[in-house]
């Protein structure tokens, strides 16, 4: 067993097909074919089963994969960081970020990236935390920011922002920046929210709980630009940070009002494999993601509390 056996079949995996492998490594078919049965005779069972229109993964396929996709990045990285020690950082990072904060940071970050570490291949990932933390166990993300604690996961983590949230209603409703709304009305309210176990809808309940009341859910949402989309056009209301909604404001196609008894924040961490070590390029990305959210804060585009010091 060799590396280069693990990559192509983690390639085959992601392609299901010899001839898109060769196509895309330049190696003939006969060869590929040759690697996988040599890594399946040293396995001890077919991890490659042929169908009509290619290769799909057995069931021991599907584990040695789970098992080998991380790790194969993180040696493709390792080698990247010791050949450019004396340069720039340079390798891919993917690196996992929950929506709404993806919203106001993707696209700042990746210009950051392509303007100051051209050498650098920044692989965006959108996904809620239960998935991110995933991901990151398994090694095939680098980095997460994701909601929560930083005590609530096994993993390396630090705090980033602490983030208001508010409630947002249709541009014909009453709301208003300077008349906080308290959690017992969102009982009277038709709401429009993702479903469970998403974090914001736990958050949510939570303070529901704490005011002891029951909310009428009208709409599920897995997309907050979906949920902005419903409350736009007069189906409910919803429960987001301010930040998610900085352009619907801005265009006067959303309202808010800020909650309160009990006020209802959230708090974003940056999440790291608790078992691995970061590659140059996913410390560059981390440094640069860090100095973004500290000048998107100051200049008021990410309305939340600082909870790190650069």
């Amino acid at each position: 067993m060799n590396l280069q056996q693990l990559k192509t079949f983690v390639l085959i995996a992601e392609l299901g097909s010899l001839s898109k492998v060769s196509d895309r490594i330049r190696i003939a078919q006969p060869a590929l074919s040759r690697q996988m049965r040599l890594l399946q005779e040293e396995v001890g069972v077919p991890l490659l089963a042929r169908h009509r229109r290619g290769l799909q993964l057995t069931e021991a396929g599907e584990e040695m994969l789970k098992r080998l996709s991380g790790v194969v990045r993180q040696l493709d990285q390792a080698f990247e960081d010791v050949r450019t020690l004396s340069g720039a950082a340079r390798g891919r990072v993917a690196f996992g970020i929950v929506p709404t904060a993806s919203y106001v940071l993707a696209g700042q970050l990746a210009c950051q990236v392509a303007a100051k570490f051209p050498g650098i291949s920044l692989r965006i990932v959108e996904a809620y935390s239960v998935h991110l933390i995933e991901w990151l166990q398994r090694g095939e993300i680098d980095v997460a920011i994701m909601y929560g604690s930083d005590a609530d996961f096994h993993l390396k983590t630090e705090p980033l922002l602490l983030d208001e949230l508010v409630l947002v209603g249709p541009p014909h409703s009453d709301l208003r920046r300077g008349v906080p709304v308290t959690v017992a009305a969102l009982s009277a309210l038709p709401l429009v929210l993702p479903s469970r176990p998403n974090g914001l809808r736990l958050i949510v309940e939570g303070a529901a709980a704490k005011a002891k009341v029951k909310l009428a859910v009208r709409f599920e949402a897995d997309s907050f630009r979906v949920l902005n989309d419903l409350v736009e056009k007069g189906l409910g209301y919803t429960v987001l940070p301010l930040s998610a909604i900085s352009r619907e404001r801005e265009a006067r196609r959303l309202k808010f009002a800020p909650l309160i008894q009990p006020k209802v924040t959230r708090q974003l961490v940056l999440g790291l494999p608790s078992d691995g070590v970061a590659s140059r390029a996913t410390k560059t990305v981390i440094a640069l993601a860090r100095e973004e959210i500290q000048e998107l804060t100051r200049c008021g585009a990410w309305p939340a509390r600082l909870l790190f010091t650069l």
